[in-house]
């Protein structure tokens, strides 16, 4: 199903390496159980930073996942679709793309210097994924070749953090939209999950 990578970034793996050993990365527990939770405005515009809240047993570690699809057009047999200033999160966390329809796909971070993995795809399906990225902001860029004959190319994002509880259960977390596109998005946290339409600023 997914495929496998064509190439490594040694200054990424050892700028993982190196963050592992600076800060906490404790991973959510994943029988946590929350109660509710909420999320301030219910009716977001591109940019608005979230107010997410809720409840949850004492001192827990809990998970939150945003997921989202982007349909991407083919130009000339490739597509390309462009983050900018995407907020990794300190603490756990995991960032995926799935490219459906493709040959190939390219993860390039663009730092000081473009930093890129590619992977094949299997069965016009290729992927990305990577746990415990160094937090920053970045500029992310998707790209490859589409199957022949695509117009089209689905990408799937999923990314996800670990949250913490006071000792009362109560849990507190800001999340910033601007590298999110229009259109609605999943945010789930615990079993509990939420769809979220967002808007374009006028």
């Amino acid at each position: 199903m997914a495929a496998f990578s064509k190439s490594e970034s040694l200054f990424l793996t050892f700028s993982k390496v190196l963050y592992s050993l600076l800060f906490d990365q404790t991973e959510e527990n994943p029988d946590a159980s929350v109660n509710e939770w909420s999320i301030v405005p219910s009716e977001p515009y591109t940019g608005d930073v979230l107010d997410i809240k809720g409840k949850t047993e004492p001192g827990e570690n809990i998970g939150m996942a945003v997921s989202f699809k982007l349909y991407v057009p083919v130009i000339d047999n490739k597509y390309e679709y462009i983050f900018d200033n995407v907020r990794i999160p300190s603490g756990s966390n995991s960032f995926q793309v799935r490219s459906q329809k493709v040959q190939d796909l390219n993860f390039i971070v663009r730092m000081f210097a473009d930093f890129k993995r590619s992977f094949d795809a299997e069965d016009g399906i290729a992927e990305f994924y990577e746990k415990n990225v160094p937090a920053g902001n970045y500029e992310i860029v998707i790209n490859g070749n589409a199957m022949d004959g695509e117009k089209e190319v689905k990408l799937d994002f999923l990314a996800t953090q670990t949250i913490k509880a006071d000792e009362s259960g109560e849990f507190s977390h800001k999340y910033d939209t601007c590298s999110l596109p229009e259109g609605e998005f999943s945010v789930k946290i615990g079993e509990i999950e939420k769809n979220i339409n967002l808007k374009p600023k006028s």
